[in-house]
């Protein structure tokens, strides 16, 4: 099936890398902006009219651009922006040739327009080679144009200052959009990961390391231990305190969890207030010690200003390497039932699988 996009809510905070890219456009309009204007005062200096008058233009359309950006018309700006600068260097290389590097400017225009998302990328990459494909014939058309410009004898550093002038934006506004993409994608990543109020696993995510965690634990020849625990009277609290002090709860017993696993355990909201912790390369002995550590240190907190006490329960079993995850999940889940039958608070360790 074709990929169809989501539509976004008319609230939904606007894309964080469109965001970036429409900040460096207009850094780099007010860059250029500032740049025809001084080529204004060089080409009428050196009585190269018809160019002083087209960079008028070209600082009229700069100012169009910044205007559409302010407008949030960026993909307009890219467009104004694109004309603007093909224009400026076909004028120029016809006028004056190609020694001076104003050529160089078309480069710069073809990789920003891969940034336009507007465009389809197939037309966005067509667009680019045409420009690339201009580049090169300007050489052909205008590599031989004789004329008598007062700086001429300065042609080299020209060309020069050109090449960095308009490589500049280029390698700025890609490093920073470069940046951001990769902020973006572990700020994702996280989303993808993570449960939202916790911080600990989701359970789709968690599933995927679980496995990977057994395989290794299988190879290598080690013990691993699937642990189900769940806050004792949860309800309770969200219907006598709030829920507010409910979530208060499971941030603060989800931040005591991740203080007493180790790098390679696996700590996962399972649901409401339920959760999952995989101990890699525990025994079953060495993870009821661990437990009871947790269980009372869990005991001691205090919640909603020293006015409420939670505590949890938990069963625990060996995943035995023959057998799968569903099947210890069970183990380690009729476990839990049992501390719970106890009276809660407790440690319960499955003796068979």
């Amino acid at each position: 099936m074709p990929y169809v996009p989501i539509a976004q809510h008319i609230y939904s905070q606007p894309d964080e890398v469109e965001l970036v890219k429409v900040k460096l456009f207009k850094q780099v309009a007010y860059y250029c902006l500032c740049l025809h204007l001084l080529f204004i005062f060089a080409f009428w200096y050196s009585q190269v009219y018809i160019l002083a008058i087209a960079n008028i233009a070209s600082v009229a359309a700069w100012a169009t651009g910044i205007y559409l950006l302010n407008l949030g018309h960026s993909h307009l700006a890219l467009r104004v922006f694109c004309v603007e600068v093909t224009a400026h260097s076909v004028l120029v290389c016809a006028t004056l040739g190609m020694d001076y590097g104003f050529q160089y400017y078309l480069w710069t225009i073809a990789c920003m327009l891969l940034l336009d998302m507007k465009l389809k990328l197939r037309l966005a990459i067509t667009l680019s080679l045409s420009l690339i494909v201009l580049f090169a014939a300007l050489f052909e058309l205008f590599n031989d144009v004789q004329t008598a410009f007062v700086f001429h004898d300065y042609a080299r550093p020209i060309h020069f200052i050109n090449v960095f002038v308009c490589g500049l934006p280029m390698i700025y506004v890609i490093g920073h959009v470069r940046e951001s993409t990769f902020i973006q994608r572990h700020q994702l990543a996280t989303l993808a990961a993570r449960d939202p109020l916790t911080n600990l696993f989701n359970r789709r995510y968690a599933k995927e390391l679980i496995l990977r965690a057994h395989s290794s634990c299988a190879h290598n020849g080690q013990s691993l231990c699937v642990v189900m625990a769940d806050l004792d009277h949860f309800k309770q609290i969200n219907d006598q305190q709030g829920h507010d002090v409910g979530d208060e709860v499971l941030q603060t017993v989800s931040d005591i969890l991740r203080e007493h696993v180790t790098d390679q355990d696996i700590a996962v909201r399972w649901g409401g207030e339920e959760f999952l912790l995989v101990l890699v390369d525990c025994a079953l002995e060495e993870a009821v010690q661990r437990l009871e550590t947790l269980r009372q240190t869990l005991e001691k907190q205090r919640f909603n200003g020293d006015e409420l006490t939670a505590t949890m329960s938990f069963g625990v079993a060996l995943w035995h390497t023959a057998l799968p995850f569903s099947v210890t999940l069970q183990l380690a889940d009729d476990a839990l039932y049992s501390s719970k039958a106890k009276g809660r608070n407790c440690i319960t360790a499955a003796r068979s699988g």
